[in-house]
């Protein structure tokens, strides 16, 4: 995404298109025995690689949830073939449902008694817009986006249902890595509706803020991470659709980051405490080393926060 502002973050350090060395799960195993992490969103895409990361990092327990039961089937049996002993619950779960949320807590609560990771992954696109001409392309603006209900619903929402439920559990858990991260995006720093529409933009812009809150209200008394992430510029099976749309052809230059890049960032970011990276917008593509050389300007100057400018 050449030609952004830097404010949007493209240009902190050198960026990365894939997990290597610092961020393979192989090099970041967890940091418990007991490590559970808890992945929404799970039945394809990124969650679905998020969980297979986590899985090779090491965890004793996952537990993944998606709207489609065979997806969660697949991916069961997927990390059973990475390690036998992992011991999975996966529950249909439809993240802009509080009470389908709340069972997810409680039932990792009955199973496990503990949660290490707890990613808020669980995601959609807005629908596209049919103009006149019969033909489709993303919203313009908000008159055409008649979807922002449903999207700050998913995306937004199911981020606090997330959280609500389970910070009880990161709390009480000994000896974890203790850490919520909401898997959010570069266009949440998007002004406009060009490149995506404004009631995606929106939902990760508030997803980012909702990370500082937690970070504000928690860190200090419970030691707990708050983390917003944006997993890269993935050539899902949800983006892969948009590039069908008659204004798709925008989104082919920027479909570069492999679909583990995030996974393997996320074992490195919980693999121990970064406490100075929690309350912050971070980015997967992001060259760790070189991030970690850049920790005492992050701390001082209080970086990668969401402020007016003045």
């Amino acid at each position: 995404m050449a030609g952004l502002p830097p404010s949007y973050g493209l240009g902190v350090v050198s960026l990365h298109n894939k997990a290597e060395r610092p961020t393979l799960p192989s090099n970041n195993r967890v940091s418990s025995s007991d490590f559970v992490a808890v992945i929404t969103g799970a039945g394809k895409g990124i969650g679905y690689h998020i969980a297979l990361s986590y899985a090779q990092a090491g965890a004793r327990g996952l537990v993944v949830s998606s709207r489609t039961q065979s997806d969660l089937d697949q991916l069961t049996k997927q990390i059973k073939g990475i390690n036998s002993s992992i011991e999975v619950l996966a529950l249909v779960s439809d993240a802009s449902k509080k009470a389908d949320v709340d069972r997810l807590a409680a039932e990792t609560h009955k199973r496990f008694g503990r949660a290490d990771v707890v990613v808020a992954n669980a995601g959609v696109f807005t629908k596209a817009f049919t103009a006149q001409d019969g033909s489709t392309r993303t919203p313009a603006n908000i008159l055409e986006d008649d979807d922002f209900e449903r999207v700050i619903d998913i995306n937004f929402i199911g981020t606090y249902y997330l959280a609500k439920a389970f910070v009880p559990l990161l709390k009480s858990t000994p000896n974890g890595a203790k850490a919520f991260v909401a898997i959010t995006s570069v266009v949440s720093h998007f002004p406009s509706s060009g490149f995506s529409p404004v009631s995606y933009n929106v939902s990760k812009l508030a997803q980012n803020r909702l990370i500082e809150s937690l970070h504000n209200d928690f860190h200090q008394d419970t030691g707990l991470t708050f983390y917003a992430v944006h997993p890269g510029v993935v050539a899902t099976p949800a983006v892969t659709s948009l590039t069908e749309l008659s204004d798709g052809s925008k989104w082919d230059a920027f479909l570069n980051d492999d679909v583990d890049l995030c996974g393997g960032f996320l074992t490195w970011l919980t693999a121990s405490k970064r406490d100075w990276l929690s309350g912050r917008y971070i980015m997967s593509n992001w060259d760790v080393k070189e991030l970690e050389s850049k920790k005492e300007d992050i701390v001082k100057g209080d970086l990668f926060k969401f402020q007016m400018t003045v």
